[in-house]
């Protein structure tokens, strides 16, 4: 007796009614959904950076910007990226961008309570302020500039015509050390800020 395997009684009617309904509530449910693979191939996401699951399935998807631009060129040290996709989230939460990663955007996870967004956005703007203050107006400036457009738009801005307007470079090299410069103040200013804080100001926005 001990050697039987025992096998799964056959399915009711009932049950397979039950099933089919829980398969068309969970394809109602846009986290169910994925990333549409043919949307990928688009020309005009050809700056999307794909992660696939085991069986082939996009599991994750980021647009890349500037700032994954220096950093895979070594120009950008991690912690200055840290510190950029940190005012990013900060500012998704302050304008209300609140979606999954799907959207190709920096934007952050979907904040339910009407009360706890509106709580989760001043203390964003609080956020935002300390640190670009402490950043320096030029920094600030410039960063505020290139990631508000990215945030709000969920498109990466033309980041050379931003250096240009904001700083008044034109010359290439001289774009790219502006704004590799305002990435290290604003990390800097992060060291600071959560220096005055203490070790629990990294939590994530909520």
């Amino acid at each position: 007796m001990s050697g039987r395997r025992r096998t799964a009684p056959p399915s009711t009617p009932q049950s397979i009614l039950n099933r089919r309904a829980l398969e068309r509530a969970r394809a109602c449910e846009p986290e169910e959904w994925g990333v549409d693979a043919k949307a990928l191939r688009l020309p005009a996401n050809r700056d999307i950076d794909t992660r696939l699951g085991a069986a082939g399935r996009v599991v994750r998807a980021h647009r890349q910007d500037v700032f994954d631009l220096l950093a895979d060129r070594g120009r950008l040290a991690p912690e200055a990226v840290g510190a950029v996709r940190r005012l990013q989230q900060d500012m998704a939460v302050l304008h209300r961008t609140l979606a999954g990663v799907r959207d190709f955007t920096p934007r952050v996870d979907v904040q339910r309570r009407v009360h706890g967004l509106s709580d989760a956005r001043l203390r964003a703007g609080e956020r935002i302020a300390a640190v670009l203050e402490l950043s320096g107006v030029a920094s600030a400036r410039l960063l505020a500039a290139l990631c508000e457009a990215g945030v709000v738009e969920g498109r990466p801005a033309d980041w050379r015509s931003v250096v240009e307007r904001e700083t008044g470079e034109r010359l290439p090299d001289a774009q790219g050390a502006a704004l590799r410069a305002a990435c290290e103040n604003l990390a800097g200013a992060y060291r600071l800020l959560d220096h005055r804080r203490g070790p629990h100001s990294r939590a994530s926005p909520s």
